[in-house]
């Protein structure tokens, strides 16, 4: 009786209100040690979650891991529609405003992001993560992809090689976080002038008469 009377929506609705809390534990805790530091039982205080609760959304260290990824890839997701729905018309506005949310994650955390970056290696290595893995950023990496190869198609946009063109500019977002001790006083707008500076110097081309162009005062302003 008491499974009959179970609302499902309201399961997963709890279910990701406590990944989102168990998330942003995780951050604050990751601003303050290193991830191997970190303890599962300590997460879960820093939550105010009971430690032996915790295990049913974390069952170890690794799963710590997978939540960074989906938590980000998640917050960026979200605001894909509205990108879209935005920039419209021209796959290069588009682009960048894919890259100016992924950035403005980046930067919301900086340190949980650094450890991610390090760590992904080692879970691509493991076989039982290396689906899941890619399957949590594909999102991010088709929100890439997708305007560039539009863009390709339209003459807009210029490169050769679309997965290493993806992984590039993900490389130039990841930099405000990687940059450790070189960036520590750069702030997250400068940053991107210099990351649209070098997308519209390198992949965007040159303006046609009549086109809004890659040199338009407004792009990049997403």
């Amino acid at each position: 009786m008491t499974e009959a009377l179970r609302n499902p929506v309201a399961d997963d609705a709890l279910a990701r209100a406590r990944k989102r809390q168990i998330f942003l534990a995780v951050t604050r805790v990751l601003a303050r040690k290193s991830f191997h530091e970190a303890t599962v039982r300590e997460i879960a205080l820093e939550a105010g979650i009971a430690a032996g609760s915790i295990y049913v959304y974390l069952t170890g260290k690794n799963e710590i891991l997978m939540l960074i990824a989906e938590s980000m890839v998640g917050e960026l997701t979200d605001a894909l529609p509205a990108i879209r729905a935005g920039h419209a018309i021209d796959p290069r506005d588009e682009l960048l405003g894919v890259m100016h949310v992924a950035l403005g994650v980046i930067d919301r955390y900086r340190e949980t992001f650094a450890v991610l970056n390090h760590e992904v290696r080692y879970l691509e290595q493991r076989q039982e993560y290396r689906g899941r893995l890619k399957e949590v950023l594909q999102p991010y990496k088709s929100a890439l992809a997708e305007p560039l190869e539009r863009g390709r198609a339209r003459g807009l946009i210029r490169f050769d090689d679309l997965y290493s063109v993806v992984e590039a500019l993900h490389m130039l977002c990841s930099g405000l976080a990687m940059g450790a001790g070189m960036l520590a006083k750069t702030d997250k707008e400068t940053y991107w002038r210099e990351i649209v500076a070098i997308v519209r110097g390198h992949l965007f081309a040159a303006e046609t008469a009549g086109g809004t162009g890659a040199d338009s005062p407004a792009r990049g302003d997403a």
